[in-house]
């Protein structure tokens, strides 16, 4: 990461400089002419997508290393490159679990899962995982991001499903997990057209977790990037639902920037059970 503002960021990714949107950046960069030299500009429309203007021929995808892990990027038409960074912490929290507790029988449901790095951390760390997500696309974006580690014969189930109807069959079905990390979208629509909206859903989201774990789960991470969800609102919401000690760890997803400066990447709350 190299600067961020004017509700954009400038980053660095497999060697290629990347100007792309940035809500939360609402301030001055800290040095403008840093913004001058880019390779590939995203800019949005009033759809909801956008394109690519380029300076630089960039390949359809290319693989980066990050975080003890590798990825396959690409530039999507939403502007995204196939990881959301700024959860690295939790990538290196999920594995030293492993350093603390024998984690081999824990089994994960990973929702929203996106391209999978949450899912090849814990599977780094020697835990289960079920991945879940409703985009086929995405799930076989973290398919191939696990064959590239060599984690792809490890216990995992791709899952490509509405999440609420996912979870209210394995409620059904008497199945438990140990762990459950969430990354919700304000907005989004399951593979048959399903609506997710975050400030009617995550509530009864979490209720159905707890069924899942009879209110005791080793560990949950839960990270949010809409407005109004706060690490404090995140850790309210657990702890409220949790019936078993534990500590939480709540607060802020940011990265590094080269000016010196922090840019903001959400908000976040860890909690993990005691022995």
């Amino acid at each position: 990461m190299l600067d961020s503002g004017s509700n954009s960021k400038l980053e660095i990714v497999g060697g290629y400089t990347l100007v792309r949107a940035s809500p939360l950046s609402d301030y001055p960069a800290a040095q403008p002419k840093l913004w001058e030299n880019w390779d590939a500009k995203y800019k949005k429309n009033d759809k909801g997508s956008g394109h690519w203007d380029f300076k630089k021929k960039i390949p359809e995808k290319f693989t980066i290393e990050f975080s003890e892990l590798q990825f396959v990027c690409k530039l999507t038409p939403f502007g995204h490159i196939g990881l959301f960074p700024e959860q690295y912490k939790n990538w290196d929290r999920i594995r030293k679990l492993s350093e603390q507790k024998d984690v081999r029988d824990w089994e994960v449901l990973n929702l929203f899962a996106y391209s999978g790095g949450s899912t090849l951390a814990c599977l780094q760390a020697g835990m289960k995982v079920c991945h879940l997500d409703s985009s086929k696309g995405m799930v076989d974006w973290a398919r191939e991001n696990a064959k590239l580690n060599d984690l792809h014969e490890m216990p995992v189930r791709w899952i490509v499903e509405d999440v609420m109807k996912f979870i209210q069959r394995e409620i059904r079905r008497g199945k438990s997990y140990q762990g459950f990390i969430l990354d919700p979208p304000t907005f989004g629509r399951g593979n048959k057209g399903e609506v997710w909206k975050i400030e009617e859903h995550l509530g009864p989201l979490l209720d159905s977790l707890m069924e899942l774990c009879n209110h005791k789960p080793n560990f949950v991470v839960l990270t949010c990037h809409s407005q109004g969800y706060s690490s404090l609102s995140l850790e309210k919401m657990l702890s409220t639902r949790i019936k078993c000690k534990g500590n939480f760890d709540s607060g802020e997803l940011f990265l590094p920037e080269k000016t010196g400066g922090k840019y903001p990447g959400g908000s976040c709350s860890f909690f993990l059970a005691d022995e």
